[in-house]
């Protein structure tokens, strides 16, 4: 039974995140099972909508079906990178699962089997076809509907990402899924859309470990005319971990031996040694998702909770560095556009 909402924020609170969940821990989950239960949940539309808006005006919100429980209530920022973070803090606010209720801020999988906008005919997934071309780090996925010539460009692109959302889930979609172009014409290679969860998941099997966690690739190139060397978590995308909104850049000056300008043997056991006092330092407030290495510098890029003084706590960190000057950089970066171009 989803229900969309969203509207302008109207009032700030000192702990919006907090208010919501003291609400519905004291009558909230029981009135919107209630309201469930008697086929009326948008009676409670409003003091939900006004709710979520006020932890971030632009969350959305649905209700559905739980997967261990009998509801679940999801707030997404269906898609916003900048909103990713608030919608993981709320989860993360969240009162432990129950029979009743368990909660979500991303988009899964679901039985829907056909999309409804005001004003238009209903539009069955199945009919819909998808073309597929993976490359070594994610699949583009062309989608197409026979009704889609009837429709707007702007409807036909809405129904396309709320098609994914719902076949494949908001994190596979994110994680896996690279360009999606909307196609007035079925391809000549187009496969029922049936056939992309199947595929996306074998694809997701093949690039990471055996429990699913993220892997880390070796990339080589030059900057300014130098050797450069690095390394990066792969897949690397913020959707993992949403709540790693701020970017830290530790930049280590170190002697330069060799003619390519990367560290010799001892220095590099030196760098690796430092990196780890300093990762060490972050504790559960961040992690170390890439390094970059030349010229007699290396970067290592850090992510963040920005609710926390992670930056500074790496800043306290640098001063046992004897071989060279450590700068630090802090910047809000919630889509992790400071190491796209290590996201291959």
């Amino acid at each position: 039974m989803p229900i969309f909402k969203r509207r302008k924020r109207t009032a700030v609170e000192a702990d919006p995140i907090g208010a919501f969940w003291s609400w519905w821990s004291e009558s909230g989950a029981a009135r919107v099972a209630d309201a469930i239960a008697r086929q009326v949940p948008a009676n409670l539309s409003d003091v939900l909508t006004d709710l979520i808006a006020r932890i971030d005006p632009d969350l959305e919100w649905e209700l559905g079906p739980g997967l261990h429980a009998e509801h679940v209530l999801i707030v997404t920022a269906a898609g916003n990178p900048s909103r990713r973070a608030v919608a993981r803090r709320w989860l993360r606010a969240a009162p432990p699962s129950d029979r009743t209720w368990e909660y979500a801020d991303l988009r899964r999988p679901g039985p829907a089997f056909t999309i409804r906008f005001d004003g238009l005919p209903p539009i069955p997934i199945d009919e819909t076809v998808v073309s597929m071309e993976p490359d070594s780090s994610a699949i583009h996925v062309g989608v197409h509907h026979p009704a889609f010539p009837e429709l707007p460009v702007d409807v036909q692109r809405r129904v396309t990402f709320l098609m994914l959302d719902l076949v494949l889930g908001e994190e596979m979609v994110e994680t896996w899924v690279g360009a999606i172009d909307t196609l007035a014409e079925a391809p000549a290679d187009a496969v029922p859309i049936e056939e992309l969860l199947p595929a996306v998941a074998a694809f997701a099997g093949d690039h990471t470990l055996e429990d699913g966690s993220p892997a880390w690739k070796m990339l080589e190139g030059t900057r300014d005319g130098h050797r450069l060397i690095a390394t990066a978590e792969y897949p690397l995308r913020s959707i993992r971990r949403p709540h790693l909104d701020t970017h830290v850049a530790v930049s280590i000056r170190y002697p330069v031996v060799r003619d390519d300008g990367l560290p010799e043997s001892e220095m590099l056991d030196e760098l690796r040694s430092f990196e780890d006092h300093l990762t060490a330092r972050l504790g559960g407030s961040g992690n170390l998702l890439a390094h970059e290495t030349s010229a007699g510098t290396r970067t290592l890029h850090y992510y963040a909770d920005g609710t926390t003084p992670a930056g500074a706590q790496l800043q306290a960190a640098t001063t046992g560095w004897p071989h060279g000057p450590v700068s630090v950089e802090v910047t809000e970066d919630p889509a992790w556009h400071n190491v796209s171009h290590l996201a291959g």
